[in-house]
């Protein structure tokens, strides 16, 4: 039997009102992240096996504090902190970002693969990762201090 994987994007409506995805990185608010997470559990999206996986990392991994300096700034936003893990030559990253032309905190899931000059860009297409993958990127994005303690506490609570 084949590792399930994880497929997070955005799907927005077109013009005839139908759903397609869109070729972005999913930027959410910590409640909309914990809303998704809580109708993928409901739905039988996320399965007990990434349910318990998640449980697992949340209790073993230290929390850092969530950092009030930026770590990089670009024209669009400001990153405080970053967690990533490297798959098939790209890596997939968790980011706490400020988004400063709507002047508020978000949570941004983004991949980055080296271009041609040796330099890593962001690529505008969904993230697919195993299970496996996906607790990695989890736990490091917890060690580096992409979620704050009141969205762990309630996931920990929630799973």
């Amino acid at each position: 039997m084949g590792q399930e994987s994880i497929r997070l994007s955005y799907a927005e409506k077109n013009s005839q009102g139908l759903y397609e995805m869109t070729a972005r990185p999913l930027e959410a608010v910590e409640d909309d992240i914990f809303e998704l997470i809580k109708k993928g559990i409901e739905k039988r999206i996320i399965s007990p096996i990434l349910q318990a996986g998640l449980k697992t990392v949340i209790r073993s991994t230290d929390l850092l504090s969530i950092s009030f300096k930026p770590i990089k700034t670009t024209e669009y936003c400001d990153v405080y902190a970053r967690g990533e893990v490297l798959t098939c030559g790209h890596t997939i990253s968790l980011e706490r970002i400020f988004i400063k032309g709507l002047n508020f905190f978000t949570i941004r899931l983004a991949i980055y693969r080296q271009n041609e000059n040796g330099v890593w860009a962001m690529a505008l297409k969904p993230a697919y990762m195993s299970e496996e993958e996906f607790l990695y990127l989890f736990q490091d994005a917890i060690r580096k201090g992409v979620f704050s303690k009141v969205f762990i506490t309630a996931l920990l609570t929630l799973l």
